[in-house]
């Protein structure tokens, strides 16, 4: 599949927004709502299901940024797409990496994000920062990576994502070392 096209298959599809601050030199993740179905209080990206009337999943991506943080997509400037990942449910997870010079103003929907995770682009690149672990979740053992930062436990598949910039030899950022 083209990376700015449609799902055609059954599989159920979502895309996040892997959203580079230039102003702090970091990524802006999300601490979910504790009453949201799936994955309660877990730690990713702005992101979620692809939804009739999105043009490409990257509409997918910038909509659900705006939902859940309040940031309009023509503040956000692509850099590119990463690696698709594919969840343990059969969730296929399209990345898109952009950049916007400062996330103020955003508004939080308390429905969806208690609050902004903001981790320095230094850290999210240095692979030693990454550690892999066996997961159980009910029935379910498994290999999955894992990010600890300032008490938070980012795993599966937003630290995935976020160690593919972090073993790219340049993530694209012009006018810094990543």
């Amino acid at each position: 599949m083209e990376y700015k096209e449609k799902p055609k298959d059954s599989a159920h599809h979502a895309a996040v927004m892997v959203l580079y601050e230039r102003k702090t030199d970091s990524i802006i993740l999300t601490k979910r709502s504790e009453r949201l179905r799936f994955h309660p209080g877990e730690i990713c990206f702005p992101g979620g299901a692809w939804e009739e009337g999105d043009k490409d999943l990257y509409t997918t991506a910038l909509r659900e940024m705006q939902e859940e943080i309040g940031i309009d997509s023509e503040r956000v400037t692509l850099i590119r797409p990463l690696s698709i990942q594919q969840t343990l449910l059969g969730s296929i997870i399209h990345p898109w990496f952009g950049s916007i010079e400062t996330i103020i103003p955003y508004q939080l929907n308390p429905n969806e994000v208690t609050r902004l995770v903001i981790v320095p682009m230094s850290l999210v690149c240095s692979l030693d920062n990454y550690r892999e672990v066996l997961v159980e979740r009910g029935r379910f053992r498994f290999k999955s990576w894992e990010f600890n930062y300032a008490q938070e436990w980012i795993w599966g598949a937003t630290a995935k994502i976020m160690r593919q910039l972090a073993s790219s030899k340049s993530v694209g950022l012009p006018d810094t070392n990543y």
